[in-house]
């Protein structure tokens, strides 16, 4: 009885210590202890707070429109594209993060932040990966660089990923940036209304020229379905 009373003891400790380590970790959220080990929300990453006047002002001063209620502009939701406006400014950070689909929530992306330097960025949000059958969630953080290849193309070059502490190792990396062009040659192909003449990362902001659509329609996110 001894024995089996020691083996129950050494497998609930090796159990809690399991737990702990995972929720530190930050790739699965566990009650109290995630929250504890502040990886129950995105990182802080030093990024602006949104400007919702700001990009009220930038939508009026456009002509932007949107179709559909706010509940529907997600970053994992299917956007509609129409119209077309000309661009050539330094568009701030504030006022991107306070687009509806970056300042939208649905379960599985959200509490997006973006902090843009000079030829670089760093992106943050909490990721529920759940819906597409990987049983992890956790903050997640970016660092990255986007160039232009075309009217409708671009190029992202992924620098590191970390999901909660874990840094994403090199080869795993690589097929994340592999994934990520892949998508976006499908995705921006479709939208009506853009061509990219220039798209520069600067410290507080993106610098566009070109043209954007000025109309944007969106249903509401499904879980377990890409945007």
């Amino acid at each position: 009885m001894r024995g089996l009373l020691r083996l129950v003891v050494v497998l609930a400790v090796l159990a809690a210590l399991l737990t702990t380590g995972v929720a530190y970790a930050g790739v699965v959220q566990v009650p109290v202890l995630s929250a504890v080990f502040g990886m129950d929300k995105p990182l802080d990453i030093g990024a602006v707070k949104p400007d919702p006047t700001g990009y009220a002002a930038f939508q009026k001063k456009h002509g932007l429109k949107h179709t559909s209620p706010n509940a529907n502009y997600t970053l994992s939701s299917q956007h509609q594209f129409s119209g077309s406006y000309a661009l050539d400014e330094l568009i701030p950070e504030a006022v991107i993060l306070a687009t509806r689909t970056l300042s939208g929530y649905s379960a599985t992306i959200h509490d997006v932040q973006v902090k843009f330097h000079d030829g670089s960025a760093t992106a943050a949000a909490f990721v529920d990966a759940g819906p597409f059958g990987y049983p992890v969630s956790g903050p997640v953080k970016a660092d990255f660089k986007i160039a232009v290849t075309g009217p409708k193309g671009v190029k992202v070059t992924l620098n590191a990923v970390e999901f909660g502490r874990v840094s994403i190792p090199g080869d795993l990396l690589t097929k994340a940036q592999d994934a990520v062009n892949g998508y976006l040659a499908t995705r921006l192909v479709g939208i009506d209304g853009l061509n990219m003449q220039k798209l520069e990362l600067r410290e507080g902001g993106v610098y566009f020229k070109g043209t954007l659509p000025n109309t944007f329609g969106s249903d509401l996110p499904k879980p377990g379905q890409l945007p």
